[in-house]
């Protein structure tokens, strides 16, 4: 009987200590597996995290708005302006400071000099002449105070982004510490001498082509630097700068792309019995 009791201690502590290092064993393998499984599912988490930052940052690329920054970044044309007297001097170079003036024609001028002054009241259209390598000149004309010129030419190979230049005439006692605030057009009809010109717009969304139709009164547009005539737009920081020609056709219409909302100041230009006029209006382009 002793002995009998005695086997079955012995064979209840075999079963108990098997069981229980079964369960110490089995239990480490599912905490590694669990273990596993969640290293596995972060890494699952990172990795589409980083597939739809990379697919979000493509998308901004292929942006509207994104273009125009990077475009600043990437010119290959580098456009010097002064100022000596009445004598503005454009010197252009590559990227390596060598002359670059290989440049095609645009509108029958190589180059067009946009000068418009801090508080958007002057506006000139000059035309600068080639004098050596990579260097044009024009009379600029202008009275006392801040500016800012833009370049606008066609290169022939190389990448090129207008931007702004300042240019200060005399004693600055402008607007460097006010900002310009433009208001919103409210008479569409403008006069200069014996001739008015009309602007209608069709829209004023960053969403859509924007597009200029100009009814002039009292004369005919002629042909102005191979068109009917030039439009000028820049926002009332002088960052932005658009320079339009109007569509194929008798009509003076042109069409617009604004990047982003905010006030602009356009100069509608016509050639009018044999003189150029600029015709200013405001243009306020919403989202």
């Amino acid at each position: 009987m002793k002995k009998w009791i005695g086997s079955a201690l012995v064979y209840l502590l075999l079963v108990v200590g098997g069981y229980t290092a079964y369960s110490f064993y089995a239990g480490d393998e599912v905490s590694q597996g669990d273990e596993g499984s969640h290293e596995e599912h972060v890494g699952e988490e990172a990795h589409g995290e980083e597939e739809e930052h990379g697919e979000h940052e493509e998308e901004g690329h292929d942006g509207g708005h994104g273009d125009h920054e990077g475009e600043s970044s990437s010119s290959e044309v580098q456009a010097d302006v002064k100022l000596d007297g009445e004598e503005m001097t454009i010197t252009l170079t590559d990227l390596d400071g060598n002359p670059m003036d290989e440049l095609e024609v645009s509108h029958e001028k190589l180059m067009h000099l946009i000068v418009i002054s801090e508080d958007i009241e002057v506006f000139k259209h000059l035309h600068p002449e080639k004098v050596s390598d990579g260097v044009f000149t024009a009379n600029a004309d202008l009275e006392e105070g801040m500016y800012q010129a833009f370049v606008d030419i066609k290169p022939s190979e190389l990448e090129y982004v207008n931007e702004a230049h300042p240019v200060m005439v005399g004693e600055h006692g402008g607007h460097e510490d006010e900002h310009v605030h433009l208001e919103p057009e409210t008479e569409w009809t403008k006069e200069q001498g014996d001739y008015s010109v009309t602007l209608d717009v069709n829209n004023f969304s960053v969403k859509e082509n924007v597009v200029l139709s100009f009814e002039i009164d009292g004369a005919e547009p002629e042909d102005y630097l191979g068109a009917l005539g030039h439009v000028v737009v820049v926002d009332e920081g002088l960052d932005e700068f658009i320079h339009v020609h109007p569509r194929e056709g008798e009509k003076p219409v042109f069409e617009a792309h604004f990047s982003k909302p905010g006030m602009y100041k356009l100069w509608a230009e016509f050639k009018l019995d044999g003189k150029v006029y600029a015709f200013p209006y405001v243009l306020e382009i919403t989202e």
